[in-house]
């Protein structure tokens, strides 16, 4: 009678998930302001509608799963603020609405270290579902800065460090193998340690997977490779090797003896059934992303102060130029933005009198003015 009952909860839920195809879903992605990744948004759009299909076929049309393609799972590789998180929040969780949870992989370890257990990952997904395993298990689990989770095999060499090599080894990794599968797993119902928290037993056969990573040092590790070797087997690195806002091809993602070498289980890698390679942003696509988005979100909040806020030209210009050189993507515009705003704001939302703030450029440095 339980396992009837989950079954109908499941199938309630599972009509109430929005059926579009791959093309309406690219859309909706557009509306929402992404912008770029256009490759990648195509292959996104295709796995969601087809995490929604396989859903409505087993839980609505009784279709058995070994009929069926597998679950998704999928890899996104790509630098940091090039939208690879973004993209999963704004299109399982916002369109359509499913129990969505991004898990910042940096914080775990395997059992008995120091470090949040991996079984906690779906703890927070049962959170994202309302503590429903029904809901839960038709959810969406983001693997954010996976690339983390290298073991001290990593050979890469990136500016800023020398290894990426995590405390808890391959072990993380082989929990996540296990999770990755249809299985049936023990999963603490509290943010306590798992050996004392209550706990129940939720199947990992229907959620999908996508894990997203920077993976600093790739780029140039496989560069490498496809050199002359001197010295010890290593070659120097190149000014592009060393850059961070580096843009991955196809065949870069392609072998999985790639990903080995910085650091993962082959295994591991094998079950993500598509991986996904994230370009920089370029200018263009930044400046679209400064005045569509940040700027707007900006410009209303001083509306609500009962302010008003004005950006020359000149001024969102020099923001993209300066975004452009710090190589982290979207995340360098608000940084640079708030720079040049902060005092401004800051006396303009301690003084009631105060009604309008603009920046501008004047003798190339950018200024601002109160009245």
């Amino acid at each position: 009678m339980r396992a009837e009952r989950f079954d109908q909860e499941v199938a309630a839920f599972v009509r109430t998930v929005p059926l579009m195809v791959p093309r309406e879903i690219e859309t909706h992605v557009a509306a929402c302001g992404y912008v770029g990744q256009e490759k990648a948004v195509r292959a996104i759009s295709l796995g969601a509608y087809r995490h929604v299909s396989r859903l409505r076929r087993i839980w609505l049309e009784g279709a058995r799963r070994e009929e069926l393609p597998p679950k998704t799972t999928m890899l996104f590789v790509g630098p940091t603020g090039c939208g690879k998180t973004y993209l999963v929040e704004i299109l399982f969780r916002d369109i359509l609405r499913l129990p969505t949870v991004v898990i910042d992989m940096t914080g775990f370890s395997e059992t008995g270290y120091v470090g949040q257990d991996v079984n906690s990952i779906l703890t927070r997904l049962l959170y994202a579902a309302d503590m429903s395993l029904a809901y839960a298990a038709t959810g969406i689990v983001c693997l954010d800065e996976f690339d983390k989770l290298a073991s001290g095999q990593n050979s890469a060499v990136f500016s800023g460090a020398g290894t990426t090599k995590d405390v808890s080894g391959l072990g993380v990794q082989r929990e996540l193998l296990k999770m990755l599968e249809a299985i049936e797993i023990p999963v603490p119902l509290e943010y306590t340690h798992s050996d004392y928290a209550p706990k129940a037993v939720m199947s990992t056969q229907d959620v999908g997977f996508v894990a997203c990573g920077a993976f600093s040092g790739l780029k140039g590790m496989i560069e490498q490779k496809g050199g002359e070797h001197i010295g010890f087997g290593r070659v120097p690195l190149s000014g592009e090797q060393e850059r961070i806002a580096v843009s991955y091809s196809e065949d870069d993602v392609m072998l999985a003896r790639n990903f080995m070498s910085y650091g993962f289980l082959p295994e591991l890698i094998g079950r993500f059934r598509r991986i996904v390679p994230f370009g920089a942003l370029s200018g263009e696509q930044l400046s679209q992303i400064l005045r569509s988005t940040l700027l707007a979100q900006y410009v209303n909040e001083f509306r609500l102060e009962g302010k008003e806020l004005v950006v020359e030209e000149a001024v969102l210009d020099r923001i993209v130029e300066e975004s452009l050189r710090k190589e982290t993507g979207a995340r360098a515009l608000e940084a640079s933005l708030m720079r040049y705003l902060e005092e401004a704001a800051f006396e303009a939302f301690s003084e009631p009198s105060l009604r309008r703030v603009s920046l501008a450029l004047k003798e190339d440095r950018i200024v601002h003015d109160i009245s």
